[in-house]
């Protein structure tokens, strides 16, 4: 892959929590829960849409708060503005892998939680 690839990749990162912050946020205050997180046949059967809210927009919008750090360090690793050493490199790759995870794991468990 070359570095114009991993650049869009690191792009999308970044715009993909930067959109997560803003929509975790805002449907958090409106006790809602985005679209881009749950299918419409879910929403359907959700037994508490506020609870489920509650616990997963902050997480989404944490979530979000990880891929803008992360997105930002591989924009500058990748554009070569900063040259960061392939361990600190290595550490971001391997910590948002564990982000990820971690956040999987919050939406398996808030979909069996609050949705039947």
């Amino acid at each position: 892959m070359g570095m114009n690839f991993m650049l869009i990749i690191d792009i999308v990162v970044l715009a993909l929590g930067a959109y997560l912050v803003f929509s975790g946020i805002r449907y958090y205050k409106k006790g809602d829960v985005d679209n881009m997180l749950i299918t419409a046949e879910e929403r359907a059967r959700v037994s508490d849409i506020q609870g489920l809210s509650k616990y997963l927009m902050p997480k989404s919008a944490i979530f979000g708060a990880f891929c803008v750090v992360f997105g930002i360090q591989g924009v500058l690793s990748d554009s070569q503005k900063v040259v960061f050493p392939k361990a600190v490199n290595a550490a971001f790759l391997f910590a948002f892998v564990v982000v990820w995870i971690i956040f999987s794991y919050v939406i398996r468990k808030a979909k069996k939680t609050y949705i039947h």
